[in-house]
C-alpha cells in the first residue's frame, strides 16, 4: 500500500500549507475566534503528515492512527458547521439557535441511519472501510446543511464579516472535496477514482492556501453581503427587515 509519487507531492504541499495556515491563525488571534476550525486543521495536519512519519510497512500502526484521527475529524465536521452558524449569523441569534438545533437533529438522525445500515448491510472487509461506511451518512447530511447555508447567504443580504465569508466560502468547496474523497474511498481503486482522488486533494490544498492568504485580523472589522451582487438596495432592505422580524419573533418565543 503506497501512494503514487504525485499524491506524495500533493500531501507534502498540503502539509506545508496547513502548517502556514495554523501559524497564520495563531499569530492573528483568529484561532480563538474559529476554535473548532483551528482544532480541525491541527488534526488534519497530523493526518497529512502521518505518511511521512510512519512508513507503510507498519501498516497496522498507520491504519489505527489514521482511523483515530478520522474519528476526531468526523466529530469536528459537525462542530465546524455549528460554528459556521455562529460566525455567519452572529447578529441573528434567534435564527442561529433554530438552525443549530435542526442541524444537531439531522446529525443524530444520520448517525441512527448509519447504525441501521451497519446492522443490515454486509460488513466491509476492513475496519477502515467500516469507518468510512459509518461516516458517509453523516458527511452527506452535513454536506446538505452546508449547501443550505450557501443558498441562504446567496438569497438573504445578511451583513457578513469578511473573514466569515472567506471561511464559509472556502469550507463549502473544501468540504465538497473531502466528501468526494470519502466516497471515492468507498469505491474500488481504479484509474478514474485515482484521478478524482488527486483532483479532490488538489482542491483541498487550494482551499487551505486560499484561507492562508485571505484570513486576517482586519477581516473581522470589514462587512459585506453576498446577495448585494444581484438585488437592489430597496429589495435588500425589505428582505433584511423581514429576516430581522423573524429573528425577533424567534427570540421572543424562546424567551417565553
Amino acid at each position: 500500500m503506497r501512494l503514487p509519487l504525485h499524491e506524495y507531492v500533493l500531501a507534502l504541499l498540503g502539509t506545508v500549507a496547513l502548517a502556514l495556515l495554523i501559524v497564520r491563525l495563531l499569530s492573528s488571534g483568529l484561532a480563538r475566534v474559529y476554535k473548532y476550525f483551528f482544532a480541525y486543521l491541527v488534526v488534519d495536519f497530523l493526518q497529512t503528515v502521518e505518511p511521512f512519519v510512519i512508513p507503510f510497512k507498519h501498516i497496522n500502526i498507520y491504519a489505527y492512527i489514521f482511523m483515530a484521527l478520522e474519528c476526531v475529524m468526523a466529530c469536528l465536521y459537525a462542530l465546524i458547521v455549528l460554528e459556521l452558524y455562529s460566525v455567519l449569523l452572529r447578529d441573528l441569534k434567534g435564527i442561529k439557535k433554530i438552525a443549530q438545533r435542526y442541524t444537531i437533529g439531522a446529525v443524530v438522525f444520520s448517525i441512527v441511519v448509519a447504525l441501521l445500515f451497519r446492522s443490515i448491510l454486509p460488513p466491509p472487509t476492513t475496519l477502515l472501510r467500516q469507518l468510512w461506511y459509518f461516516e458517509t451518512p453523516v458527511v452527506v447530511t452535513l454536506l446538505l446543511v452546508i449547501l443550505l447555508i450557501a443558498a441562504f447567504l446567496l438569497y438573504y443580504p445578511v451583513p457578513l464579516y469578511r473573514n466569515a465569508l472567506i471561511y464559509s466560502a472556502g469550507y463549502v468547496v473544501y468540504f465538497l472535496a473531502k466528501a468526494a474523497l470519502l466516497f471515492l474511498h468507498n469505491m474500488r481503486t481504479n484509474d478514474i477514482s485515482r484521478i478524482c482522488s488527486t483532483a479532490a486533494m488538489s482542491i483541498s490544498t487550494a482551499c487551505i492556501v486560499f484561507w492562508a492568504i485571505f484570513l486576517n485580523r482586519a477581516g473581522e472589522l470589514r462587512t459585506m453581503s453576498v446577495a448585494s451582487s444581484w438585488s437592489t438596495v430597496a429589495t435588500q432592505e425589505q428582505v433584511l427587515r423581514r429576516l430581522n422580524q423573524l429573528n425577533d419573533s424567534l427570540l421572543r418565543t424562546r424567551g417565553k
